[in-house]
């Protein structure tokens, strides 16, 4: 049974994306092998609101943090839980749950 997403958006350039993704897809870079890269990666389930409510619940608090460049190659794919994400180069599909 395939999995409905919410929202499909692109990256490029050297942007950050918050958000509940579900999947990272690189789809390449022009260059050495074509590949993508991300220079950050924070894995772990969003919480809305992000920074936490009056009561301190809600803070999203990730499970890991890679912080140096990962190079993906075109067409695979990084599964999440994502709560975000910065491009380094080349692009990448996001698939957001929510």
């Amino acid at each position: 049974m395939s999995r409905a997403y919410k929202t499909i958006a692109t990256a490029s350039g050297t942007n950050s994306y918050t958000g509940s993704i579900a999947k990272l897809v690189a789809i390449g870079a022009t260059g050495v092998a074509g590949d993508a890269s991300a220079s950050r990666i924070e894995f772990g389930a969003m919480t809305y609101p992000e920074s936490g409510d009056e009561n301190g619940s809600g803070s999203y608090s990730p499970s890991a943090v890679l912080t140096t460049a990962v190079k993906v190659p075109a067409g695979s794919t990084i599964d999440g839980p994502i709560g975000r994400f910065k491009n380094a180069g080349g692009s990448f599909l996001i698939y957001f749950d929510a």
